[in-house]
């Protein structure tokens, strides 16, 4: 039997959990609670969406960084992004492709209770606010003439509001793909080019989903031009460079323990923040080994409202574009690969054949501007508190950082900064 081609589009910046903890009770226990809160969740009201998203997001950092080639590698993605775009594939998975998506993601075992939690976080997300912007959109392509199930395509419509177009993969590969760049560039502000790359569409391709996230905000406090400057930046490995950094003093919440100092820079509008986690040790490789979510919600969790808080950040802007098959793979995501059960999207048999992700973020005085995308091709077959002290945030060397939706409290975008990009 020919395999057909399912190609999958995501676009947004987010991660999965994978981590260390001292020891393995404490693995087994963290693990029983998250598994209880997401994947044998019973209903809307007990699947914890953050959860699942920011477990995830751990996980496929863990696997990011097996995947570094260089000394200064930098990362950046979506989570929710990557998420959700496998969302509206698992809504077509089922049997032993269904209970491994489900395992990597930690989605629900029941489809209704992830797509109704989906459709409520992405309301929430889409709502207006004038202070940034905070976008995210799905797409579903289907090869004229190709039979998908009427329900899936309800769901796409109704759980994901997402269009659904015909396209001509087979006699049209180029200008299909065409479209559907151009439908990514236009929902991330140009920002994402070319997600979806030459000779990709072949005459087996059969359907293409797209997930799009374009964010755009300005600091609470915005950091004074005049005072960014050349300072020295101590990469873990290789010699000292001087970036553009960026300083400001003033009231932030802020947090430290042994290992690392968190601060959080808020965005206009007080529904997202960036939090910046700089390991105390010019080890970030070791650091983030060894970090894990459990360490990263209790750091958030300590920081107190800090009148002074002397920040040296350098400026960064970098894009990245990786394949994450491999990753998914490893993560335990193997059906959905080669013997897959996607029956609710069509009869037809389909297969994952790829997932490319695609990202860009630009950090600077006024605020930041972040997007990303994913391909995932188929085959067939705070604590209110005073801290009087003054406090020092000084990044001179590679650190961590999140940007989270404070109303949802889940993780849109994660990465690490080893070298501050930044070209004009």
């Amino acid at each position: 039997m020919n395999k057909k081609n399912l190609v999958f589009l995501i676009f947004t910046l987010t991660l999965l959990f994978t981590g260390c903890i001292e020891n393995m009770v404490a693995v087994e226990e963290n693990a029983a609670v998250i598994e209880e809160s997401t994947i044998n969740a019973d209903s809307v009201g007990d699947y914890d969406i953050a959860v699942a998203n920011n477990a995830f997001a751990f996980d496929m950092y863990s696997q990011l960084t097996q995947l570094e080639t260089g000394e200064h590698e930098n990362i950046f993605f979506s989570p929710h992004s990557i998420s959700t775009a496998m969302s509206i594939c698992y809504e077509g998975a089922e049997d032993t492709t269904k209970e491994q998506i489900s395992n990597v993601f930690y989605f629900p075992s029941n489809k209704t209770v992830l797509k109704v939690r989906m459709e409520r976080i992405n309301d929430k997300i889409n709502s207006a606010n004038s202070d940034y912007e905070l976008q995210t959109a799905n797409a579903l392509w289907v090869q004229e003439g190709y039979p998908v199930k009427e329900a899936y395509i309800r769901n796409v419509k109704k759980y994901y509001d997402g269009e659904v177009t015909n396209l001509d993969f087979v006699g049209k590969p180029e200008a299909s793909r065409n479209t559907i760049n151009e439908w990514v560039e236009a929902r991330t502000n140009d920002r994402i080019k070319d997600l979806v790359p030459e000779n990709s569409i072949t005459d087996t391709t059969r359907i293409i989903i797209t997930n799009a996230v374009y964010f755009n905000g300005k600091w609470v406090y915005e950091f004074d031009k005049e005072l960014t400057d050349k300072k020295p930046f101590y990469p873990t490995k290789g010699e000292e460079v001087s970036v553009d950094t960026m300083y400001i003093c003033n009231r932030f919440n802020y947090g430290e323990n042994s290992k690392a100092k968190i601060i959080e820079l808020p965005y206009k509008g007080n529904d997202l923040s960036m939090y910046v986690v700089l390991p105390k040790s010019n080890n970030l490789e070791k650091f983030e080994t060894e970090f894990t979510l459990n360490d990263y919600t209790e750091l958030k969790n300590d920081m107190k409202l800090v009148e002074e808080v002397k920040t040296s950040i350098p400026k960064f802007k970098f894009e990245t574009k990786t394949e994450l098959s491999n990753s998914l793979i490893e993560m335990g995501i193997v059906d959905a690969f080669g013997q897959a059960d996607f029956s609710g999207i069509s009869d037809s048999p389909l297969a994952i054949s790829r997932v490319i992700h695609q990202t860009f973020i630009d950090v600077k005085e006024e605020g930041t501007e972040a997007a990303a995308a994913t391909m995932e091709e188929m085959c067939m077959g705070m604590n209110i508190s005073w801290e009087a002290k003054p406090k020092e945030f000084k990044a001179d060397h590679p650190f961590m950082f999140f940007i989270e939706d404070r109303r949802t409290n889940c993780i849109l975008f994660m990465g690490k900064v080893e070298y501050p990009e930044y070209n004009k």
